[in-house]
């Protein structure tokens, strides 16, 4: 059984990596029944079974979205696998643009809040049994701020687009004004249905660019990754030491 499960985002896959260099078992998402596989890039689609100072903890590298067209049930699918394989903590990270002016590429964000246009809220776990005012856990959050970082470590409110476009300098003027942090196409779906099931949440966003209208550069996928890249090694050292730190 495993107590903690780590869902990595976009460019974020190397902690997955460095828990395979570590001796953790690999497995395949098409090797496991009904999961569906992502095809988005810098989503691996592996599972790896932690051992050493991740010992106990499933990691994902990669999700699907449900702007690939998947439905809430299949995005919420590695969710209630993760709930009948005993995890009880998860934490759920991101690429997101940041909105916030003090907020730079490179930059980590935990979730204290967040907000979607989109109807989530109807899935094969029933979210309704557990309020979305109690999503984000303190308790996660309090022991991730713990770690030391080299990484700037903000708190704030993340918005979740559909996707999978990019969001308009109109749109993330909007978001600016209802007060949001971040922006990104993911997370609160699965984050919702993990918490219906009883989980505690810590939700993570890499800031990998400025939302759309706050730079001149234009955004893709690939400018996505390279930021991710950038950060990785530190990011890996912080989320194996938040990891570890759960374990105790």
């Amino acid at each position: 059984m495993f107590e903690t499960a780590v869902i990595l985002g976009s460019g974020l896959g190397a902690a997955g990596r460095k828990a395979e260099d570590l001796g953790g078992v690999v497995v395949s998402y098409d090797q496991v029944p009904y999961l569906p596989c992502p095809a988005v890039g810098g989503h691996a689609g592996r599972l790896i079974l932690g051992t050493g100072e991740v010992d106990g903890t499933l990691l994902l590298q990669g999700r699907v979205h449900l702007y690939e067209g998947h439905s809430l049930d299949r995005t919420t699918f590695a969710v209630r696998m993760l709930q009948l394989l005993g995890v009880r903590q998860l934490l759920v990270t991101n690429a997101a643009g940041g909105i916030n002016d003090s907020y730079r590429v490179g930059d980590l964000m935990l979730l204290k809040g967040h907000c979607t246009f989109l109807n989530v809220q109807h899935s094969a776990v029933d979210s309704r049994r557990t309020p979305a005012t109690k999503l984000w856990s303190d308790r996660l959050r309090h022991v991730a701020r713990s770690v030391d970082s080299s990484l700037s470590v903000h708190e704030g409110v993340y918005a979740m687009m559909q996707g999978p476009n990019y969001e308009t300098p109109a749109e993330v003027q909007m978001l600016k004004t209802l007060g949001v942090d971040a922006v990104g196409m993911s997370t609160v779906p699965e984050s919702l249905a993990a918490s219906a099931a009883g989980m505690d949440v810590l939700g993570i966003s890499c800031i990998t660019n400025l939302a759309s209208g706050l730079t001149d550069q234009p955004l893709n996928h690939n400018e996505v990754s390279r930021a991710a890249a950038e950060v990785e090694s530190e990011f890996v050292r912080w989320i194996f030491a938040v990891v570890s730190r759960l374990q105790l």
